[in-house]
């Protein structure tokens, strides 16, 4: 299940919201993406897990970030034949992480937030954020992916560059973080951004629950 964010029908634009809008829409995108890729999804974090958990479908989210967006460039990249390929595929689709148009993968959004929901005793549904959760697209690393308790960025090959990404995306969403430990610098993103701009977005406009199957029939 994927949540999406719609804007409501204003006359007038807050400003707040404006400056939220023009923040997620300075975050760039690969050469020859879609420009209706989504500024921000919020995915299931089983579903989030499941795929960012495994080696081989966060080399392939690397190589779609960057740029890399055939089934046939992936295998030759990847080694690994194109059946293989396209199973790993499939199951990035269905849990939201990529769209697929014209016979291409990309990366669905700029940003991903990560949620879980439960419902208390009196009836209320409640949607929980986990800011140590989540990703987003970059130039270099082409997909960079913060997996909570999973993460060793301690004893992590990938530091460097982990952490000079997480600073370049807080810099251009106008965010100062502290932390020089790529997670909890991407914690501190997080919860600026949920409170900041996030909020705005949604008070504005709407939320948009879709299942799985409907995805797939929207996709050529």
């Amino acid at each position: 299940m994927f949540l999406f964010a719609r804007l409501g029908h204003i006359s007038v634009i807050d400003m707040n919201l404006d400056e939220a809008l023009k923040r997620l829409n300075a975050l760039s995108l690969p050469q020859g993406y879609p420009k209706d890729v989504d500024l921000l999804r919020l995915i299931d974090h089983k579903m989030f897990l499941n795929c960012v958990s495994n080696e081989l479908k966060s080399s392939i989210m690397a190589l779609i970030g960057r740029g890399i967006t055939s089934a046939t460039e992936l295998s030759k990249y990847l080694r690994i034949p194109r059946t293989s390929i396209y199973r790993h595929l499939n199951i990035l689709l269905k849990s939201g992480l990529l769209i697929r148009k014209n016979g291409r993968y990309f990366v669905s959004a700029k940003m991903f937030l990560v949620y879980d929901c439960d419902i208390e005793n009196n009836g209320y549904i409640r949607l929980r954020i986990h800011p140590d959760k989540g990703g987003f697209i970059d130039e270099d690393i082409g997909f960079v992916s913060i997996k909570g308790e999973s993460c060793k960025c301690d004893v992590c090959n990938a530091y460097d560059n982990c952490i000079k990404a997480v600073k370049n995306f807080a810099k251009k969403l106008d965010i100062r973080i502290r932390s020089e430990n790529p997670m909890y610098g991407f914690i501190e993103i997080v919860r600026e951004i949920v409170y900041r701009d996030v909020l705005q977005i949604v008070r504005n406009g709407y939320l948009i629950a879709k299942p799985i199957h409907e995805l797939e029939e929207n996709q050529g």
